[in-house]
């Protein structure tokens, strides 16, 4: 007899709910935030930190790679409790550089 399950379940179990979806959203868009600053930093005169990120901003195939889609298998494989932090330090990294960006007009 073959399993018939409901809707709902099926969209939970391949997506989460809500909140799980969220949290992944969050991870994924936040390193794109960090990308496009990191990219308008480095085009105002700012050197990039990182090295692995300095040499991959010359290679721009690579970054897209390492910026868009690890963070998408990521946020897909890890679970939410462990997500949370990770997310809540992509988001740190998100405001260290806009304070970096917007420290010179004041």
């Amino acid at each position: 007899m073959a399993m018939v399950w409901p809707s709902n379940t099926r969209e939970q179990y391949w997506f989460g709910d809500k909140k799980s979806i969220a949290i992944k959203a969050s991870y994924v868009l936040l390193h794109q935030l960090d990308l496009i600053l990191t990219v308008v930093a480095v085009s105002l005169g700012y050197s990039e930190l990182n090295p692995l990120m300095r040499i991959l901003l010359t290679a721009p195939l690579q970054l897209v790679i390492i910026k868009v889609f690890i963070p998408l298998v990521i946020a897909w494989l890890t679970p939410n409790k462990l997500l949370l932090p990770a997310t809540a330090f992509i988001f740190l990294v998100v405001l260290w550089n806009v304070r970096q960006l917007l420290l010179p007009l004041f």
